[in-house]
């Protein structure tokens, strides 16, 4: 495939406004936790919940309309005042799922079949995953078209939330590195976050950038890339490869091209993972798990979502637009939660590959 021309040398720097933070209104809130009260009241269990058991005549459109906004830059936002405050965990929980049942058709995340992850430390950091630690994380991408933060309790120190647009990092690249630029339109080996053993993890091919349709999608994760290397059948990556990989790791760190965001309890931050690298700084965890840093993800396909480059779709199963795809294939449309994934795909118009 071609490389893109070269762009001129230039900065490409965070808005002086945020025009991705979004403040719920008063009433908005309310909104919600209205919404919260008749899905208790309901008594409809996760998976047999439908949007007018949550209902949100007005924040609902409003968080689609969001989610539109992001298929383009920035391609993240904020959404800040959900009502957590004075709520248990597992109440935070069901008020994050109603308002998850607005947004997409949830993907189970892990081989756990869990549909809605801890972001704490836990002590816990493995070979291919480190989010149940305090440890730094690097620039990445989800495996999801949209990744959702809740924002349940802010660390005492740390854990901010770092946010770079691929196309700035692919950019400067092409100008301060020019000869790394191909290197990353060619297909590397990741690791599979799916693979039974992390010690000798399997592996999918794709590249870190590509072009369709006028648009720069990215597929990184630094860690996930070298961690390929412990399986022998996986291409070894030459040392062009891994300057390339690092300079996109270095490059979308620079505080010129970071956008940093502090998380508050009832943050929802969204993410177009096709678009943009997200990380974060390591945190205080000397209160502990049960009162320190505590986000909740979700990951959601949407109907929105864009389509991807041919050489994509080894890695996403399917390159086609508002389909179901992301995570691990084995992982979805099992069971109980997969029959509410398939109504969920009915009633919001996402399509399930053959």
């Amino acid at each position: 495939m071609p490389t893109p021309l070269n762009a001129a040398p230039e900065v490409s720097r965070p808005p002086d406004r945020e025009p991705w933070l979004y403040e719920l209104t008063v009433p908005e809130a309310a909104e919600i936790d209205a919404a919260f009260a008749t899905l208790l009241a309901s008594g409809a269990a996760d998976f047999a919940a439908r949007e007018a058991d949550f209902p949100l005549p007005r924040v609902g459109p409003k968080l689609r309309r969001i989610l539109r906004s992001i298929e383009d830059e920035p391609g993240f936002a904020l959404v800040r005042g959900v009502p957590v405050a004075g709520k248990s965990e597992q109440e935070v929980r069901r008020l994050y799922w109603g308002l998850g049942i607005h947004l997409g058709v949830p993907l189970i995340q892990n081989n756990s079949d869990s549909h809605m992850v801890d972001i704490r430390d836990e002590g816990r950091a493995g070979r291919l995953r480190v989010h149940s630690s305090n440890q730094h994380i690097g620039f990445h991408i989800d495996s999801t078209d949209i990744v959702g933060l809740l924002c349940r309790r802010a660390a005492a120190r740390g854990g901010t939330s770092l946010v770079t647009s691929a196309e700035a990092v692919r950019r400067e690249i092409s100008w301060a590195h020019p000869e790394l630029l191909p290197a990353l339109y060619e297909p590397l080996p990741f690791a599979d976050v799916a693979s039974p053993d992390e010690h000798h993890p399997d592996f999918f091919l794709c590249p870190v950038f590509g072009r369709h349709e006028g648009r720069t999608t990215t597929r990184f994760y630094l860690r996930r890339i070298l961690r390929s290397q412990d399986n022998p059948a996986a291409p070894r990556l030459t040392g062009l490869q891994r300057r390339a990989i690092e300079a996109v790791e270095e490059t979308a760190a620079r505080p010129d091209l970071v956008t940093t965001m502090e998380f508050q309890p009832g943050d929802l931050q969204l993410i177009n993972n096709h678009l943009v690298l997200h990380g974060r700084t390591t945190f205080d965890s000397s209160e502990g798990s049960d009162t320190g840093r505590h986000l909740l993800r979700m990951w959601w396909s949407v109907p929105t979502s864009r389509p991807l480059p041919p050489e994509f779709e080894a890695a996403w199963g399917t390159r086609e637009p508002g389909t179901l795809r992301g995570a691990a294939r084995r992982w979805q449309l099992q069971g109980e939660f997969g029959e509410f994934q398939r109504r969920q795909a009915g009633e919001l118009g996402v399509v399930i590959p053959a």
